[in-house]
């Protein structure tokens, strides 16, 4: 080809370069585009995914007050124990119904604290300070969060207390409960709610709940002169819920050591009182420690009632039917041998009162039918008939000296609330 004619083919195709180059650039631009869209693709599943962690972390950390978790932590020793009595009639289903009825009742009858000093019973439900428990401004426990805990904690008195009476369909109900706030409990804290009974009258039976932070556990202590080690456990209770029966103090001061190894300070209501309100007028941090190193948190007086469908029945006569009652009396003969007379009443050694409490609830006498009649109004019959008021003797003597003792604080405590009913 001649160069004139290359040059003209050269020429021709010169106005056709920015349109090449206009469709090399969109491309670039339309390249790059892809590439920031899949940045913000990214960057925003970056975002949801940290968003979809944070809510799961939330609804996580607050699973104790999901929906019904409140209702199950509350009634799950009665879930468990009607559980084990399905399973227990289950198991009988080829014995006859007689025989049914005597196995269950002995049954019934083998969880009550036969022999029990009502002041010396200890019920201990233990818990953290979660993070839906806490005050998250204060950073510790909140104070409706006391509440939610002795919820749990008295109906675990019910039934490990009054296991008959929670059988024959009875109902312990709440008519009031007082807070005295001491000390707050940290968040993440192990505490334990401590539950025992301070009096009761014709119509009311007084709960005290002691809120304590249980001391450090130490492994050994040197306790003997001669260098020999002995292991102590400075904590009442070795399971998560439980029942101890702990020797106590009374009012005047004396204490005895349990064999847990701690001296129970539940008797002792009238100078803890007086302790708490001294050390919160004065505005003083120094902390209340209880007789086996526990630090006072918070106490809680609730005011329970004993009924029997729309029926108030005596708490007396509660008690006593548990099997509740006196030690044995002392023998008057000084040269009885130590051992021979059993301290205390048990299963094995019942007090008085307990074959009369028995025919009422066990076969072939008895039916827990009978025992139900009997508590909603059989006991006013009997006592106007016979005159044997058994369940008030089963708890005389002692027991109601330290009753009325304890009554007198407690009911200056209910009759002071309701006198602030007139003011305005």
């Amino acid at each position: 080809m001649a160069p004139n004619a290359r040059h003209r083919a050269v020429l021709a195709r010169l106005p056709a370069l920015p349109a090449v180059v206009a469709r090399v650039y969109k491309s670039l631009e339309m390249f790059r585009g892809v590439q920031i869209a899949n940045t913000l693709t990214r960057a925003s599943m970056g975002y949801f995914a940290f968003l979809r962690f944070s809510i799961f972390l939330v609804f996580l950390v607050n699973a104790g007050s999901w929906p019904f978790v409140w209702h199950i932590r509350v009634f799950w020793p009665i879930i468990v124990a009607r559980l084990r009595f399905l399973l227990l009639r289950a198991s009988l289903l080829l014995k006859s119904p007689s025989e049914r009825k005597r196995i269950v009742a002995e049954r019934v009858e083998a969880l009550c604290p036969v022999g029990a000093n009502p002041f010396e019973l200890v019920t201990v439900y233990r818990r953290w300070a979660s993070i839906d428990d806490v005050d998250m401004f204060g950073m510790h426990l909140s104070n409706s969060s006391y509440a939610k805990a002795l919820d749990s904690a008295r109906l675990r008195v019910m039934w490990k207390a009054f296991p008959a009476w929670s059988v024959s369909r009875g109902v312990i109900a709440l008519g009031a409960t007082h807070y005295h706030f001491i000390r707050e409990i940290p968040i993440f804290a192990r505490y334990e709610v401590r539950i025992s009974i301070g009096a009761w009258d014709q119509k009311w039976v007084y709960v005290i709940a002691r809120y304590v932070t249980p001391p450090k556990r130490r492994r050994t202590d040197k306790t003997t002169s001669n260098g020999t080690i002995t292991t102590h456990n400075q904590s009442p209770v070795d399971s998560d819920t439980n029942i101890s029966p702990p020797s106590h103090s009374s009012l005047n001061g004396t204490a005895t050591p349990n064999t847990d190894g701690f001296i129970s300070d539940t008797d002792k209501l009238e100078k803890t009182l007086t302790e708490a309100l001294a050390a919160t007028n004065r505005r003083s941090r120094t902390p209340i420690v209880e007789p086996d190193g526990s630090v006072l948190h918070c106490i809680a007086v609730s005011q329970l009632c004993f009924k029997q469908g729309r029926i108030s029945v005596p708490p007396a006569l509660a008690l006593a039917c548990e099997g509740f009652c006196n030690p044995p009396p002392r023998p008057v003969d000084s040269s009885a041998k130590p051992g021979s007379v059993p301290t205390k009443y048990s299963a094995s050694n019942p007090p008085p009162h307990w074959a009369k409490v028995r025919a009422m609830r066990v076969p072939p006498t008895g039916s827990m039918k009978r025992f139900k009649e009997f508590l909603v109004g059989g006991w006013k019959t009997s006592a106007e008939e016979t005159g044997d008021k058994w369940w008030e003797e089963a708890l005389s003597g002692p027991i109601e000296e330290k009753r009325k003792k304890n009554l007198e604080v407690l009911h200056a405590l209910r009759t002071g609330m309701e006198s602030v009913r007139g003011l305005y």
